[in-house]
């Protein structure tokens, strides 16, 4: 049990209750895992200096909501393995094979596995998960087609890395290390060239999130640094709309080849998209031709999207998403408000 004096808790519920569930489904242990990983993400951001403790109410309002639906779902699978256990006649009759209807135990169990399978976690917009619905100023958020929801897991999706051609799970790229996601879904390279570069180039600007979190021993950073060569908060992840061979990586921007661990193509087919040529971009909705941005938080569940454009645009919409709850003015106007 949390100690009664710590000062980061303003809920312990989840992290007292979740772990003391009947293991019938393997819930109460997984849960708690969650409860653990969300707490934690968020003292490191605030632990770093880069977000305001105010950040870690959110704990309570994601998983309060969460260990309430655990209780319920525990409470009626507990009745289904409490129920009576049918008779030698009942057996016999076959009644629900007769019928055509299914088990209730089993249509339970079906209904409930995305919820048991931790793919059903969906969270309420709030500062970290800009819905449609969220004022941001810029029109570049919430890309046209997308079928990624904000508070929700990200889509599993399976491409080629490029830097030892093998196939490899884009969502299980990143470790839980504390580090924001950053997926550049890059396009086809020849349309998306120009878009590329200016995002490189607005990303190495003094005032943007990179820059202004930019580690301290960075003049030490070892060429073998996988994940976060920049900043300890962000690692970049960039996806080109491309067999693996048609990918210049010379022509990548110094500040995206970095990630050299993190380029991939998008070249695998994917039964969900049987007709896709480009399976990752597709299934998410991501226009080949323009290809777009997804942020996802350090527990792989999606921030925010946003329109991948030539200029600053897309950049300037990242400094607002991360300045809305960031120590440290973000964007080229160090007067930025926080949305």
């Amino acid at each position: 049990m949390p100690h009664p004096q710590c000062e980061y808790l303003s809920y312990t519920g989840p992290l007292c209750v979740l772990t003391l569930q009947k293991p019938k489904a393997g819930q109460g242990m997984n849960t708690a895992f969650h409860d653990a990983l969300n707490f934690a993400w968020k003292v490191h951001l605030v632990e770093s200096g880069f977000a305001d403790r105010s950040i870690l109410t959110t704990y309570e309002s994601e998983r309060k909501q969460i260990a309430e639906n655990l209780l319920d779902f525990d409470a009626k699978y507990a009745a289904l393995f409490s129920k009576r256990p049918p008779s030698a006649d009942e057996v016999g009759s076959a009644s629900t094979v007769a019928t055509g209807e299914e088990d209730e135990f089993v249509k339970t169990f079906k209904s409930s596995c995305e919820f048991t399978s931790g793919y059903g976690v969906a969270y309420d917009p709030n500062i970290f998960n800009w819905s449609p619905g969220h004022p941001a100023k810029s029109p570049l958020f919430n890309v046209p087609g997308v079928k990624l929801t904000p508070g929700r897991a990200f889509t599993p999706s399976t491409v080629t890395r490029l830097s030892d051609a093998n196939f490899v799970h884009l969502e299980q790229e990143v470790p839980a290390n504390g580090s924001f996601r950053i997926f550049v879904f890059a396009g086809i390279p020849s349309q998306t060239r120009k878009a590329i570069a200016d995002f490189a180039a607005n990303l190495e600007k003094e005032r943007s999130f990179l820059s202004v979190y930019r580690r301290p021993d960075i003049a030490d950073v070892t060429y073998f640094e996988r994940h976060n060569p920049h900043s300890k908060l962000f690692t970049i992840c960039v996806i080109y709309a491309s067999d693996k061979n048609g990918v210049d990586l010379q022509a990548i921007p110094p500040v995206l080849r970095a990630y050299r661990h993190h380029i991939y193509a998008d070249d695998l087919p994917d039964v969900r998209v049987p007709n896709a040529k480009y399976a990752a971009h597709e299934k998410l909705g991501f226009d080949p031709e323009k290809g777009g941005v997804v942020v996802t938080r350090p527990d792989s569940h999606v921030a925010c999207t946003v329109q991948l454009v030539e200029g600053s645009g897309t950049v300037d919409a990242l400094n607002a998403y991360f300045g809305s709850f960031s120590t440290k003015p973000l964007g080229q106007n160090p007067q930025q408000s926080h949305l």
